[in-house]
């Protein structure tokens, strides 16, 4: 189970979906997955657009706006073949195939490095030496989403002129993947449900309020857990995955 921490005491609570009531809910939910997913990826291509537009024509670009696209097909193609709905409930199989970590996780920074620019944000990328060079078996189209989608949480509500932080560790053959940002501090109310669907922090800011609950989804079928930590202004999610060699 994901743990949540309140005044340094731990919390434990599940991300396990609440059981659907009736079959249209979860058909709901279902489509309400692939349009989170469609609509992230669909706004990284309009934003690069418009970079283009305002007349930064580099190359950068141009190939930025290609790799987004291709992200787009990408995950599109993964969650039709790995998300099901099936005797009125989510079915969630991961696509597993050998990745570098360092290579993987290295454009993912970058596609959101973009994006902070403009907030007047950095994102920093910490690689512990144990993971230089090694060879694991994830979902990378998975894994990917996870941790777009703590970046994208990290960016919104983090203050201007600040850093998020993503550390990466492997100890044990257990990868911790953190996200850190300074910003809006979390409340343990809100901490507990913040994996439930459609739970958002701020619901005065735009989101289908399903990202954070889809992320603790996959974790949970790689293996892995999520949990968040906010206190003093520090917001830090943290994921430990399985490591499959």
């Amino acid at each position: 189970m994901p743990i949540s921490f309140e005044n340094n005491t731990i919390a434990t609570f599940s991300t396990a979906a609440p059981a659907p009531k009736s079959a249209p809910q979860t058909i709901e939910l279902f489509l309400g997955i692939f349009a989170h997913e469609l609509r992230t990826q669909v706004a990284g291509t309009v934003q690069v657009c418009r970079y283009i537009r305002e007349g930064s024509k580099s190359e950068a670009f141009f190939q930025a706006l290609e790799t987004t696209t291709l992200d787009t097909l990408h995950i599109l193609d993964n969650m039709l073949a790995t998300v099901k709905f099936h005797n009125g409930k989510l079915d969630i199989t991961p696509a597993y195939c050998q990745i570098d970590f360092r290579s993987w996780i290295t454009p993912v920074i970058r596609q959101q490095e973009r994006t902070a620019a403009l907030q007047q944000k950095d994102v920093c990328l910490i690689l512990n030496p144990s993971l230089e060079n090694i060879q694991v078996t994830t979902d990378p189209v998975k894994l990917g989403q996870i941790l777009q989608n703590l970046l994208s949480n990290a960016l919104k509500y983090s203050h201007p002129g600040t850093v998020i932080t993503v550390k990466c560790s492997l100890e044990s053959n257990i990868i911790t993947l953190q996200v850190i940002n300074q910003g809006m501090e979390i409340p343990p109310d809100k901490a507990s449900r913040l994996f439930m669907p459609y739970e958002r922090l701020d619901n005065g800011l735009a989101g289908t309020g399903l990202g954070l609950f889809l992320s603790a989804q996959y974790a949970q079928a790689l293996g892995g857990v999520l949990a968040v930590q906010s206190e003093r202004g520090n917001t830090v999610f943290t994921l430990t995955l399985p490591v499959y060699r």
